[in-house]
């Protein structure tokens, strides 16, 4: 992170994020708090979104130079920040020309926010283009007047393939990222995919989302004709402009309209030329003729030249992909000739090898030939393929061509990343580069000679995206020439070598909770309900001042910490040293008002009860002064004595799910991903079961839950009386997960959620619900079990407070047990269970 001004801008973020997004909007605070419960964003796509909200309500919405500006206290830190070296600084400071000049080329004369959101592919660039979209038509409904909010949205794409994949702009669940309170506002969006010089374009009011490829909107150079041509023109092409004129027209006239440009990095470089330049230009425009709200740009690849994009505010790498997993760790081979037989004998048999038939996430792992053109293809590439699969006794219905002359096969390459594919080498031409997401892709084989270097860099990292548990290594196979060039543009657009890829190991793995089987029970909860009633006589209110205890309410300072001791380094427990004197300055009206807000008595009632107790105005006012803390003795008087309180309690059925609002996603430490286990994996290893697995995969906490849910599977499997067993440890907030119990936590001192690590079901509609805990945590929960007097403040195990958590909801739920487990790992103590559960059947 190089950039200057992306580190100042970071830092601002992270300073913001840390101090609860202070200054936003309430409907912005309640969007972001949904965002992180639900989890179901990446989390570069989380601080892209609080990177865009701060800039946008934070900042102001201000264009790059504005927003650079601001970021420093003085010219010399200025200078410094746009990278010149410290002493041309000093020999600029107070040319105001020079400077401006500076700053114009870096960040262009634009007065419309200009940013610039580089993810890596695989980060989710068109869902956080969508999300961002829903946010700014959320907060133009509630803030209509709030210029800084889009009502409208238009997304530029470079090509057609792009346009395919941005239809999950539209697909995406917009449940995911919006509280159910402003789900309604989205039902009034409208899009528009303009796919074909031939559909035209009529946006209706407010909240349109516009798809298109450029060439489809941009401002057409005027052309002088011969009259003949004039007269007699191609009407054809005359209706095409005629209907492009009308949709530049429509998005004119649209009001507080933001601009996405996908893969933005097209339009950046030093000079801009054809389509690239009238893209710029009728944002300009557009701009011109109604203030865009801003232009936002998203690309993988922020590098030009080897330097980052100067309005960069928000980068994650490919590195940073590979790290935190969500891309695959990759392998590089590397081949002095690649146009032969031997080269694709090679690449299958690594390919075979290392992937075969074996399915991750249910699909076929498939490698991609990139080859030059269709004659070499069908001609030579083709043929050597058949013949070396031939000879590895592979089917050939497992070959997919996709190229121009393929077109009957789109259907089948759109349809690659899906279970039902069953095609896993693919032959491609001019296709498969940017907008192909296909995460069961796990190889790149380029049989061709480079004409374009970018060509490489695009087709060579399609395998990067992670699948399952990302534990799937990606494989690029290479020319010499085609190496040395990859090499090359890694350093040009993501600042990294071929070396520094293959060396980057995953630190974290992300995965993706999916629901497999919905599983919904109906329990009766006790809703309780605390009634205060007030107590109208106010006799009946006793303060006795004589016990006020000044002592009590003390502030102490202790002070302790590590001392020498005759050269002895000694711990010395903190200790009262000190008192905190607190003065107050108050008069009666203040203090009746305070004792008023917190114990809604009426202030006439107040100072009534005050003379019944013998405080006079005066005596109160002094009394108060010299002790602050008389006035919270006076609220707990009253409190205790102005109101009765009556406990009702009422018996409701509910219906709740073990499972919803999936998918979602989790990060884990790459020493706890042993911890996470797919159905997929458990099949592999010990074969195909019936139990377990509503949602994939399951995210232990311990070796003990992991093994204990190994061999219920197996003992299990067989037994009828048995529907299932459900892990439901792994979520543990009701976002995603109905099934907890509230208990009162000692460690805490209030009243938690408890969520069971295991729930089994038997035919007859019974359940056993498992704890699992670790062997040394049993000794103190004997004793609180021993100890307890059935009172709350005889509570201090958490592990046995939630067993009494479980007992009150088992008053109302007869058909549930409840069973504590230690050291699950031993055979003796599954053995146990297995017995208990048995015994649970009958």
């Amino acid at each position: 992170m190089e950039n200057p001004f992306l580190q100042h801008i970071q830092q601002k973020v992270a300073d913001w994020r840390s101090d609860n997004y202070k200054g936003v909007e309430r409907e912005t605070q309640n969007i972001l708090t949904h965002i992180k419960r639900v989890g179901f964003l990446h989390k570069p796509q989380v601080e892209a979104l609080e990177t865009y909200i701060y800039l946008k309500e934070i900042v102001g919405n201000k264009s790059s130079l504005e927003v650079f500006k601001s970021l420093f206290d003085n010219e010399k830190d200025m200078l410094l920040g746009l990278g010149v070296p410290r002493d041309e600084a000093f020999d600029l400071l107070g040319n105001k020309e020079k400077i401006e000049e500076l700053m114009a080329d870096r960040f262009g004369v634009s007065d419309y926010p200009n940013q610039v959101y580089a993810l890596t592919m695989g980060a989710g660039k068109t869902i956080l283009m969508a999300v961002m979209a829903t946010y700014d038509f959320v907060l133009s409904f509630y803030h209509p007047d709030d210029k800084r909010f889009a009502k409208n949205a238009l997304v530029f794409a470079p090509d057609t393939t792009i346009i395919e994949s941005l239809k999950e702009v539209k697909t995406f669940d917009y449940t995911r990222v919006v509280p159910k309170e402003y789900q309604n506002i989205l039902l009034n969006v409208k899009y528009h995919y303009l796919e074909s010089p031939e559909t035209p374009l009529s946006p209706i009011g407010n909240y349109n989302i516009i798809i298109s490829n450029s060439q489809k909107i941009i401002l057409k150079t005027r052309r002088t004709e011969n009259g003949t041509k004039r007269l007699f023109g191609d009407w054809g092409e005359l209706e095409k402009k005629e209907i492009e004129n009308r949709r530049l027209a429509a998005i004119r006239g649209l009001s507080n309209l933001v601009v996405f440009v996908d893969e933005a990095h097209h339009s950046y470089g030093k000079t801009l030329e054809g389509t690239l330049k009238k893209t710029r230009q009728t944002i300009n425009y557009l701009h011109g003729n109604t203030p865009l709200v801003g232009v936002i740009n998203l690309t993988g690849t922020p590098y030009v030249a080897n330097k980052m994009i100067a309005d960069v505010v928000y980068h994650f790498g490919l590195k940073q992909g590979i790290e935190k997993g969500i891309l695959k760790q990759v392998r590089f081979f590397e081949y002095s000739q690649v146009r032969s037989g031997k080269f694709i004998q090679d690449v299958v048999e690594k390919f075979w090898d290392e992937y075969g038939e074996n399915r991750v996430e249910s699909r076929l792992p498939k490698i991609a030939f990139y080859a030059a053109n269709i004659d070499d293809l069908r001609k030579e590439l083709r043929p050597k393929l058949e013949k070396v699969l031939a000879e590895q006794d592979i089917s050939l219905d497992k070959v997919l061509e996709y190229h121009t002359e393929a077109e009957e096969n789109k259907e089948e390459f759109l349809n690659c990343d899906t279970a039902d594919s069953k095609k896993q080498f693919i032959l491609l031409v001019g296709k498969g580069t940017e907008g192909w997401n296909c995460r069961s892709l796990v190889a790149c084989a380029l049989y061709r000679k480079p004409k374009s270097a970018i060509f490489v860099l695009q087709s060579s990292t399609r395998c990067l995206r992670s699948i399952g548990d990302n534990t799937t290594l990606g494989s690029i196979f290479l020319s010499e020439e085609n190496y040395r060039i990859l090499d090359k543009e890694l350093k040009n657009n993501f600042a990294t070598t071929i070396e520094e890829l293959s060396a980057q190991e995953t630190k974290s793995f992300e995965h993706t909770l999916k629901i497999e089987k919905k599983k919904k029970l109906k329990v009766t909860k006790l809703l309780k309900e605390i009634l205060a009633i007030q107590n109208q006589d106010l006799d009946n209110i006793k303060i006795d001042v004589k016990t006020f205890k000044v002592d009590d309410y003390k502030s102490l300072v202790g002070e302790g910490g590590i001392f020498l001791t005759e050269g002895q380094a000694g711990y010395r427990r903190a200790q009262a040293t000190r008192e905190l004197k607190e003065n107050g300055n108050l008069t009666f009206y203040e203090i009746v008002e305070l004792i008023n807000r917190y114990t809604h008595l009426s202030c006439l009632d107040v100072e009534e009860v005050l003379e019944k107790n013998g405080l006079s105005r005066k005596e109160l006012v002094k009394k108060v002064n010299e002790n602050m803390a008389l006035v919270p003795f006076i609220i707990s008087g009253i409190l205790a004595n102005a109101y009765q309180y009556q406990e009702k309690t009422e018996a409701v059925e509910e219906e709740i799910e073990l499972a919803k609002m999936y998918p979602f996603k989790i990060s884990i430490e790459q020493g706890k991903n042993i911890l996470v286990v797919s159905r997929e994996q458990m099949e592999k290893a010990h074969g195909k079961s019936r139990i377990g697995f509503h949602i994939n995969p399951y995210n232990f906490d311990s070796t003990d839950e992991k093994d204990l849910f190994k061999y219920l599977r197996d003992v299990l499997d067989k037994d009828e009386a048995i529907v299932d067993v459900y892990f439901t440890g792994g979520a543990t907030d009701p976002t995603h997960n109905d099934f907890y119990f509230e208990y009162y936590s000692p460690e805490n001192k209030r009243i938690a959620r408890y969520f069971p690590d295991f729930l089994v079901e038997t035919t007859k509609g019974r359940f056993l619900v498992v704890e699992v805990k670790a062997n040394k945590e049993k000794a103190a929960y004997e004793k609180n079990k021993q100890e307890y007097k059935g009172k709350i403040e005889n509570l201090f195990n958490e592990v046995f407070a939630k067993e009494i958590g479980f007992k009150e909801f088992q008053q109302a739920n007869k058909n549930f047990e409840y069973r504590i487990i230690f050291d699950a790992s031993l055979q003796k103590r599954q053995q146990e269970l297995y017995e208990t559960i048995r015994g649970v059947e009958k």
